[in-house]
């Protein structure tokens, strides 16, 4: 399972800080001590454990000191730390998918957060310490020789003894259960000294705990005045939002603080700086050397200053104010059990109170999430809960479900296998009647619904495949030879779409109309020949029914021009508006376009035969400007004198195609080619 481990050796720790000051991204490089593997799958280590795959995760200000190693050797918590390394990610909700036999209170599918840190019950030490024994368990005294979970809140899954585990309501939804444990933290700061009707209270901090702090001391104590010092404008803007009645800027905070409480500003020499009067409750959720230091000059006399914010550090500061002014300093860590409701003389956890307050609304602490990251993303959530001033960020949670599934392979590993579908084609399977039934129903009516072939018109293909020996179109300026009318070609069927546009069907030729035609070398020999009757000039008075009973004895078959065919140097023969007598297939709308475009073709105009292809054009427009008439075409006895009579039977005229290349012969000879 993907697990995320901080390696807690100290040499390790300090290289990564020396190269830290240098190269910030050593901390999610493999010299880190932060590492995230995919780790085989652990099984459950006792059976009063459970395994809990997590939904969401959130990124706290302690991961973060563990993450940069921020932190000092000679504090007291580093003396205490016996573990080589630890998970991360206390802050997190997640799915009971698996139970040890011994485990009471817990089932599958039910819904959990981290709660209890390692205490004597959960290693089974007896008799438990005095703080397990009321049920504060975070400040066990045998809490670091107890076994701690194999995995955090930054990892796939967890193994954890059940004892450490709170249920969460069914009414709470995943993002306001991931915010238990940080408004749990922050109700226990607020009841560690719980603000009265109008004191003046002072939130150091505008992050998760703070603004946190911020909704539970107006919903505990709403007669109070409080005054939130933020570092950022967006904090500012959030806490003003959420009901801060002065915000104090680290610029001038003195300033500002001397106007929020009215009280009296004294300035020493080397810009020593003190308050007479301040506030009644401050709450120091940053924990650094300078907040600290303030917050001490900030207080009234025998007021109360509760911090809440870790620092590893050694501190050089001025504790003369707690016997000058009889300040009480109280620290808070994490939660435990409180007198719940206030004033009852009840007990109850921490969690169990801020689940009640989230349940009845008096607290929204999920407003507080501002970034979602999947866990392979590690380093950009890291980063941009480090960068807030850009990123704008109070919260930033994992959320499992954004990882891809190639990314967690064992999110159900203890789910059995699927065995392949294997399929013996030896074996005669059945076979749905009713189904084959259904189809070929559906297959007839569509038959029945589709109108004859002969009724639908269709534009043919351009280039049937079975063509042999065809030359491709040639993008020129010059004519396509006209050998015949309407070339025969095999049949073949029509696979184009019905709804195919007639004009994108016709492929498109750039060509030149008055060019000459010298493209016919490039063609092959035709092995069969055309041939058209002989039409007379009384033809044209003919009606369709005369047309059809002159060529009624001629073989007629429908045939599809190509491109090249529909032009022509020579006037084409008429066209019978029903049928064309050929002794080849042509259809009666591509016969009858092709004589339209071949009777537009004006005659071409002869041309140099030294030119080349391209002056062709050039010369031919020339020819055509100064309007030469061109020269007259011989009739067709003469060309008849000049065929080989050997290609003629007796008593036979010539075909048209015989008079095209006698012309063309002609002509060539005229010029010398």
């Amino acid at each position: 399972m993907w697990t995320s481990t901080i390696d807690l050796d100290f040499k390790k720790v300090l290289l990564a800080q020396i190269i830290g000051y240098f190269y910030r991204n050593i901390y999610f490089s493999s010299y880190s001590p932060l590492q995230v593997q995919n780790l085989p799958r652990q099984s459950l280590p006792k059976t009063s454990w459970v395994r809990v795959r997590n939904r969401l995760s959130g990124v706290s200000g302690s991961d973060l000191h563990l993450l940069y190693g921020d932190g000092d050797v000679r504090t007291a918590p580093a003396a205490v730390q016996a573990h080589k390394y630890l998970y991360p990610g206390r802050e997190l909700v997640g799915e009971v998918i698996e139970i040890g036999d011994d485990v009471e209170h817990l089932h599958v599918g039910d819904r959990v957060v981290l709660q209890n840190g390692p205490n004597c019950l959960s290693a089974g030490i007896l008799p438990p310490c005095r703080f397990c024994i009321v049920g504060n368990y975070n400040l066990c005294e045998n809490a670091a020789a107890s076994p701690r979970p194999i995995g955090g809140g930054w990892s796939e899954e967890m193994l954890v003894h059940e004892q450490q585990l709170f249920q969460v309501p069914g009414t709470l939804t995943d993002e306001q259960a991931v915010m238990l444990e940080p408004t749990a933290v922050a109700l226990h700061a607020v009841l560690r000294r719980l603000p009265r009707h109008g004191e003046r209270v002072l939130i150091i901090g505008a992050g998760s705990i703070g603004l946190s702090l911020l909704q539970i001391v107006r919903a505990l104590a709403p007669q109070s005045e409080i005054s939130v010092l933020a570092r950022h404008a967006f904090q500012v803007e959030r806490a003003t939002r959420m009901g801060a009645a002065h915000i104090i800027y680290p610029r001038d905070a003195y300033v500002g603080v001397k106007r929020a409480t009215q009280a009296r500003l004294y300035q020493g020499t080397l810009g020593n700086q003190t308050l007479s009067g301040g506030y009644d409750v401050i709450f120091d959720t940053v924990g650094k050397r300078k907040t600290l230091h303030n917050a001490l000059r900030w207080t009234r006399a025998q007021g109360t200053i509760v911090l809440v914010g870790i620092n590893l550090h050694m501190m050089n500061i001025d504790l003369t104010p707690l016997w000058y002014q009889e300040i009480n300093l109280l620290g808070s860590t994490s939660h435990g059990m409180e007198h719940w409701p206030i004033e009852s003389g009840e007990q109850r956890s921490t969690f169990s109170a801020a689940a009640e307050l989230i349940e009845q609304g008096r607290i929204a602490p999920e407003q507080l999430i501002t970034h979602h990251f999947a866990l392979n993303n590690y380093k950009h959530a890291l980063l941009t809960t480090a960068n807030k001033s850009e990123s704008r960020a109070i919260k930033v949670v994992f959320d499992y479900s954004l990882l891809p599934a190639s990314v967690v392979p064992n999110v159900r590993a203890s789910a059995p296998r699927r065995r392949p579908v294997t399929v013996n084609f030896d074996i005669d399977y059945p076979i749905d009647e009713q189904d084959h039934t259904e189809n070929d129903s559906q297959e007839q009516e569509e038959i029945q619904q589709t109108p004859a072939l002969a009724k639908v018109p269709s534009t043919p293909a351009p280039y049937p495949p079975t063509i042999q020996n065809t030359p491709p179109i040639r993008s020129s300026t010059r004519e396509m030879p006209s050998s015949s009318p309407f070339p025969p070609y095999a049949e073949y069927e029509q696979d184009g779409d019905e709804s195919e546009d007639t004009a994108s069907a016709i492929p498109v030729v750039s060509r030149h109309m008055y060019a000459p035609d010298r493209s016919d070398r490039h063609l092959p020999r035709l092995t069969s020949s055309i041939s058209l009757p002989e039409q007379n000039e009384s033809d044209d008075l003919l009606t369709p029914e005369a047309h059809a009973s002159q060529y009624a004895d001629q073989p007629t078959i429908e045939v599809e021009p190509f491109a090249e065919d529909f032009i022509s140097s020579t006037p084409a023969p008429r066209v019978d508006n029903e049928r064309i007598a050929t002794n080849g297939d042509a259809s009666y709308q591509d016969a009858k376009v092709a004589s339209n475009i071949e009777q537009e073709l004006p005659a071409q105009t002869p041309v140099n035969p030294d030119l080349s292809l391209e002056d062709e054009d050039e010369y031919a427009d020339e020819q055509l400007s100064s309007e030469q008439p061109a020269p007259e075409a011989l009739p067709a006895e003469a060309i008849a004198a000049e065929l080989d009579p050997q290609t003629l039977e007796p008593d036979e005229e010539p075909s048209p195609a015989q008079i095209q290349r006698s012309r063309q012969s002609s002509r060539k000879r005229k010029h010398g080619r």
